[in-house]
């Protein structure tokens, strides 16, 4: 990975898991919804934590901190769920709290220190941005979003539930 990402400006909507602060490119964002429970799909993957209806559309919503920390996000107030586009369409993210959207030039940009990050974990970011007095670690959706086979498994279960 070079000592930058692209050239010129790039948007983000930033999040927090645990005390840790996330960004995924604002393109990608489709809203940010209040977190209400979602309906549980039997047998989904450990992430998934299950189904909302989303303006008619059934969407499923992953619990981030679990596929990037390894255990579960506690919910609270500020728990919000960021819509995003995947590969395999539309997917909810359930983080702690999201709080805005900063602007980065593409030199901010500096890769992950990839020492310090087992190699599934270190696949999902895409670089990591000072902001202010915090430290950002972006994110990259074409590998933190789930993929087609969990989209499968989803559909599979909706199917069966009727849902």
């Amino acid at each position: 990975m070079e000592a930058t990402l692209g050239t010129g400006h790039r948007q983000f909507v930033l999040f927090r898991l645990g005390t840790e602060e996330y960004g995924l490119p604002i393109e990608r964002v489709q809203s940010i919804i209040r977190y209400d429970p979602p309906t549980p799909v039997p047998h989904a993957p450990v992430i998934v934590e299950g189904v909302i209806n989303l303006r008619g559309q059934v969407i499923p919503v992953i619990d981030l901190s679990q596929r990037l920390l390894g255990h579960p996000h506690e919910v609270s107030a500020s728990s919000r769920i960021v819509v995003a586009e995947g590969d395999t369409g539309l997917v909810g993210l359930a983080v702690d709290a999201a709080h805005e959207v900063a602007t980065f030039a593409a030199e901010e940009i500096m890769p992950p220190p990839a020492t310090a990050l087992s190699s599934e974990t270190a696949e999902a970011f895409e670089g990591v941005v000072n902001h202010g007095d915090r430290l950002v670690i972006l994110l990259d959706p074409e590998k933190v979003l789930p993929r087609a086979s969990y989209s499968t498994s989803i559909a599979t279960e909706e199917a069966q539930s009727g849902v």
